[in-house]
């Protein structure tokens, strides 16, 4: 991709050509990485409904890439940091993806480490970073339920997330709370 096909958008607030030349600095610096994409989208936020509030902006990077989307959100009171944090969070991402390039494409396993009861480590960086599954739970009763239900059982229980036979479609679905207090469900097609 070059970086004249970038996408642009501007949400509550003016279009800003020393944003998007900002922007395109940041990301031009990694070019090596810019070129191996399908498709990067940046829009920039601005909420003017929380105007004086520590997260006035917002910059939103999208990226297709062949085996996996990445996005990547920051929030605060300077666009320009939002873009630097955001920026170098996705090169981050980015150089993971390529270093894992082997496993998306199937020709390597993909590594995951049972650390149930031992201190977890904190990484800093994602290179020779193996995710770790920090326990491990098995559903005994898989017997169908009602969405309603399943939110009841999600929110008895304390979780954000619960996963769940439909009754409806007799499928495993998962509901979640969102962040603004709601309920999304996911499904398989």
């Amino acid at each position: 991709m070059k970086k004249e096909e970038i996408k642009f958008t501007f949400l509550g607030m003016d279009s800003s050509d020393a944003l998007k030349e900002y922007a395109l600095s940041k990301i031009s610096k990694r070019e090596d990485l810019i070129e191996k994409l399908l498709n990067l989208e940046v829009a920039f936020k601005e909420h003017k409904a929380s105007r004086g509030v520590k997260n006035d902006f917002r910059v939103d990077i999208s990226v297709d890439l062949p085996e996996t989307p990445i996005r990547v959100t920051e929030r605060g009171e300077d666009m320009y940091a939002n873009i630097d944090l955001a920026v170098d969070t996705l090169v981050r991402r980015l150089t993971r993806y390529f270093e894992m390039r082997e496993r998306w494409g199937g020709s390597k396993e993909w590594e995951v480490m049972d650390v149930e009861g031992k201190e977890e480590e904190s990484f800093d960086e994602y290179t020779n970073y193996v995710p770790k599954i920090a326990k491990r739970k098995k559903i005994k009763d898989m017997s169908p339920l009602e969405e309603g239900e399943a939110i009841e059982r999600m929110e008895m229980l304390g979780y954000d997330s619960f996963l769940f036979r439909s009754k409806k479609t007799d499928k495993i679905s998962l509901v979640y709370k969102r962040k603004d207090g709601s309920y999304g469900i996911v499904e398989p097609s």
